[in-house]
């Protein structure tokens, strides 16, 4: 009986780690990135096809600290 609730716990575990795993690759989801995707509602406005360029192009917003 332990080794089959050892059994459970393992695959468990390995479903919910593979799970974590995958979501971490996608980047930083969260509830209203929607928006700004390319299904989302503002992806025809003029600042956000700026934006994607100048992303593209390797500037970002984040600030560097030297």
């Amino acid at each position: 009986m332990a080794l089959w609730e050892l059994l459970l716990l393992t695959f468990s575990l390995r479903c919910w780690l593979t799970s974590s795993a995958s979501l971490a690759e996608e980047g930083p989801a969260g509830p209203l990135d929607w928006l700004l995707s390319d299904k989302g509602p503002f992806h025809h406005s003029q600042e956000y096809t700026e934006f994607v360029e100048r992303n593209r192009q390797g500037f970002s917003t984040r600030y560097k600290i030297y």
